[in-house]
């Protein structure tokens, strides 16, 4: 009896440790974006007042820096090009619309994984006093 006992323990012991305490795997973690990379779409506004003119237009990020603007035409907007960075956690952009010589500026904080950003858009070397823009990821 006693042997069958010992046996049985023994059998115990053994199943829960190689049972126990497995780490299970999630899986790899989605990595964060900690950048504006890609296509995003919105609108702008003339002017810093409530109620000015809109417009709405594509913003393309580029991962090597560069940014392309495509507007809606029919409401006035040229396309554009530029550059644009991250410092710290704003984006800022610097790009010419096409037969245009004015260099504009625009910059919009940008939070880990965000699908929306809002911002200003000054004239160089300003960031803000000329308009509005909310874009949101595609």
């Amino acid at each position: 009896m006693k042997k069958i006992f010992f046996g049985l323990l023994t059998f115990l012991v053994v199943s829960i440790v190689f049972t126990s305490c497995g780490k299970d795997d999630p899986g790899d973690a989605p990595t964060p974006v900690t950048k504006p990379d890609g296509v995003w779409t919105g609108t702008g506004q003339y002017g810093t007042a409530p109620g000015g003119t809109q417009y709405a237009f594509t913003m393309t990020f580029k991962s090597d820096g560069t940014l392309t603007i495509v507007g809606d035409n029919s409401t006035g907007i040229d396309n554009a090009a530029g550059t644009w960075v991250m410092v710290n956690d704003t984006m800022q952009a610097t790009f010419k619309y096409n037969g245009s010589s004015a260099i504009y500026m625009a910059a919009a904080k940008f939070a880990t994984n965000a699908t929306t950003m809002s911002g200003t858009i000054g004239l160089q070397p300003a960031v803000s006093g000329v308009g509005l823009f909310t874009v949101n990821k595609q």
